[in-house]
């Protein structure tokens, strides 16, 4: 097994986040695809389809392919691309270094959010070149952990981005965004990008986007907590560290700011 115990669950309420996390990064994900009509995409690590959903809105014609190592999110997936109307997704659990395609079965490739899961990423990105035909593309989003900037500061978020970045360094990659580039030159991508476009959120009057974001942050930190416990952290800290993520738009001087890395590479 590559993937580590998911930090979120896979409760009902998690899927549904999943959805709608995906909507809210639904610009990112589809910045500048090269995507054409009929070609054939893999989502690796797709979960419950989130992703493969919005990208099948902007490119109806695609033939769809994801897989995730729980079952219960391949479920999920059936379920959500069923219901956008998505022909026959080949949707499968299996675990993303050894994936059951053929050499050359797929025009490109796409990850969101799933590197920072993964201990060995390297096995996963030379598993996803063989299944690429030659010149296919791989499309990739992950953050960093360790760049979270929060105004006012607060000891108490400090607490809970320290909870957060050492759950990542221990199942995963905190800074997974950061290696993007490094790792696909070592599994063998050519024409290698790796940009980085940090999202910079800020009080203002006349827009929510400052609490919008830190909902959204909030949303996913806060069921992690128990988590965050087992490794040695303080609830109560922890707790008052989302109500001051969750009320930083309040404050006149309130601002959030988080790095985010899309890489894009050929095979």
């Amino acid at each position: 097994m590559t993937l580590q115990a998911y930090l979120h669950g896979y409760s009902p309420q998690e899927q549904l986040r999943l959805v709608e996390q995906a909507e809210y990064w639904k610009e990112t994900i589809l910045s500048d695809l090269p995507y054409k009509p009929g070609e054939s995409l893999l989502d690796v690590g797709c979960g419950v389809g989130a992703v493969l959903g919005v990208i099948a809105a902007a490119h109806p014609t695609l033939s769809l392919a994801g897989i995730d190592l729980e079952p219960r999110q391949i479920i999920a997936a059936q379920k959500h691309l069923g219901s956008l109307g998505v022909v026959r997704p080949d949707l499968r659990t299996g675990d993303a270094s050894a994936l059951p395609w053929a050499d050359h079965s797929f025009d490109h490739a796409y990850m969101m959010w799933f590197i920072e899961h993964v201990r060995k990423p390297l096995e996963i990105l030379r598993e996803v070149r063989r299944v690429l035909k030659p010149g296919g593309t791989i499309t990739m989003n992950e953050t960093e952990y360790s760049a979270y900037h929060v105004l006012p500061k607060s000891d108490d978020w400090d607490h809970l981005e320290q909870a957060m970045h050492l759950h990542f360094d221990s199942h995963g990659n905190a800074n997974a965004g950061l290696q993007l580039g490094t790792l696909l030159v070592k599994a063998g991508f050519s024409r290698i990008t790796n940009s980085l476009s940090g999202c910079h959120f800020f009080s203002t009057p006349e827009c929510d986007a400052l609490q919008a974001h830190t909902s959204y942050t909030a949303d996913y930190l806060e069921p992690a907590i128990p988590e965050f416990v087992r490794l040695g952290f303080d609830s109560e800290r922890l707790q008052r560290g989302v109500k001051h993520l969750r009320t930083l738009h309040t404050s006149p001087d309130g601002s959030f700011t988080q790095m985010v890395y899309r890489a894009r590479a050929y095979a």
